[in-house]
């Protein structure tokens, strides 16, 4: 099964295959800052939240991730920020994560995804301020 386009998953009413609204903001952010992403799960509230893209340019993709990493790393006590670049078949993809700290079994899903949509917040501002000026 092929998967639709960015486009296509995000605008048209048609398409069975919802995302889920926490990453929306921060999906819209990667996209608009030219990287395509192909898939994304909010974490569902019990870990972490993970958006993946396609491989472009290695350089690109680095001075993005590293000027997110110096923004959002800097305080490690609500969320942890990851990439991570996966060898496919067919090329190179990449990850970016989004892990709450000091969410446990008993912790309530609310409130874990609560700290999943404020790491996603930091990041999406991140990438557009990076956007901005790259």
């Amino acid at each position: 099964m092929q998967m639709a386009d960015w486009k296509t998953v995000r605008y048209d009413p048609t398409y069975t295959e919802k995302l889920d609204g926490e990453v929306i903001p921060l999906c819209d952010a990667l996209n608009g800052a030219g990287f395509v992403t192909v898939s994304s799960c909010s974490g569902h509230g019990t870990r972490r939240g993970t958006i993946w893209f396609e491989h472009s340019n290695d350089e690109r993709i680095e001075s993005m991730a590293r000027f997110v990493l110096k923004t959002t790393n800097r305080d490690f006590c609500s969320f942890y920020v990851q990439f991570q670049k996966e060898i496919l078949v067919d090329g190179y993809g990449w990850s970016l994560m989004v892990s709450p700290n000091e969410v446990y079994r008993s912790t309530p899903e609310n409130e874990s995804l609560g700290r999943v949509v404020r790491g996603f917040s930091e990041v999406e501002a991140a990438i557009m301020k990076w956007n901005q000026g790259s």
